[in-house]
């Protein structure tokens, strides 16, 4: 119930991820996403970002998908994520791939590829993987972000 609550108060601080358009999208597996669950997704991302960019690691960490939870600790997830937190906007979501029933992947996940930029520069990027729940929304499984501003 918390856990509803929460993303539903982020997914209304958080529209960024949900107003780009343009995105490329994939589906690996037999299946086809709803709008509505792509329109979840990208407010799962943005609400993430959010989070990160207020540096309130906590409501981060409470955005991640049980299997995470119980994997990293609150200080783990903190010391992972702290370093590339600071990146701000403009985060650009590139790719959407969904995974459904894959050997690595059981159940639902998206892959949500992503790039920062100053005008023509990349500063850097990643993905962030997310598990539909059997709730309907989405906790974020793993993350993964390069950072090349010192290599600028």
């Amino acid at each position: 119930m918390i856990r509803k609550i929460v993303f539903a108060a982020m997914l209304a601080l958080a529209p960024a991820a949900q107003a780009q358009t343009g995105i490329d999208q994939r589906v690996i597996g037999e299946f086809t996403p709803t709008r509505d669950m792509t329109s979840a997704a990208l407010g799962a991302t943005a609400a993430f970002w959010a989070a990160l960019d207020r540096g309130d690691l906590s409501l981060s960490y409470g955005l991640t998908a049980p299997a995470l939870r119980d994997a990293v600790t609150l200080q783990e997830f903190t010391d992972a994520v702290a370093p590339t937190a600071d990146f701000g906007v403009p985060r650009r979501v590139m790719r959407l791939t969904w995974h459904h029933e894959q050997p690595n992947y059981p159940g639902t996940a998206l892959a949500v590829d992503w790039q920062v930029r100053d005008g023509d520069t990349l500063l850097g990027g990643g993905y962030l993987i997310w598990q539909l729940l059997d709730d309907g929304t989405f906790g974020l499984l793993r993350l993964d972000t390069t950072d090349l501003r010192d290599a600028q």
